[in-house]
């Protein structure tokens, strides 16, 4: 297996300090969400892995609740892996973070999977205490378009209060969602 072009896409000396580069044309972020499928044929995602760090040898990710919290992959085998259609790149659109209640920090991070017969919102969603680092919960929809994305915040989990709605209703904004499309804090409170 020969090794991948690895290229360095902002101002990082090299790779490993960097947090945006390219492996055989196939751009790459920290942040950004890889899709695991079981094999090429299907199209069910076994796991997804956010992109934590690179070294000199691979990639570092985390799995995304999953029994396994860390993974390493080696450019030889994303590489690879890419070109077998068993890993994809969902490249990370907009995120935010703000206090859901006093013990709660809510985190909202979209993705959007690029694939030959469109593209896919993917949205993750976690909650943690603030003075830890690790998730409470973790959630992943992969959602069909984004009216879907709308109604997985708002309707499936419901903001508990106006600050949380006005949290969201600024995150859908900053990902292009029409301001019209978003439904208005007294439909979503009184519910």
């Amino acid at each position: 297996m020969s090794k991948p072009e690895i290229d360095v896409l902002d101002d990082g000396d090299a790779y490993p300090y960097s947090s945006h580069i390219s492996v055989d044309g196939t751009e790459l972020q920290l942040g950004d969400l890889l899709l695991v499928f079981d094999s090429p044929d299907d199209n069910g995602i076994t796991f997804f892995e956010r992109v934590y760090g690179y070294t000199w040898p691979g990639i570092i990710t985390h799995v995304v609740d999953g029994p396994v919290p860390a993974e390493f992959r080696s450019f030889e085998d994303f590489a690879a892996d890419l070109d077998s259609g068993k890993l994809a790149v969902a490249s990370k659109c907009e995120q935010t973070s703000f206090f859901a209640d006093d013990d709660t920090v809510r985190t909202i991070t979209l993705y959007r999977y690029q694939y030959q017969g469109g593209w896919q919102p993917i949205l993750i969603d976690e909650r943690r205490d603030p003075l830890e680092d690790t998730p409470l919960t973790q959630s992943v929809a992969l959602c069909d378009d984004g009216e879907q994305v709308i109604e997985e915040l708002l309707l499936e989990n419901p903001p508990e209060g106006e600050q949380e709605y006005e949290h969201i209703q600024e995150f859908l904004s900053s990902a292009g969602y029409q301001s019209e499309l978003i439904p208005a804090v007294e439909e979503i409170l009184e519910g």
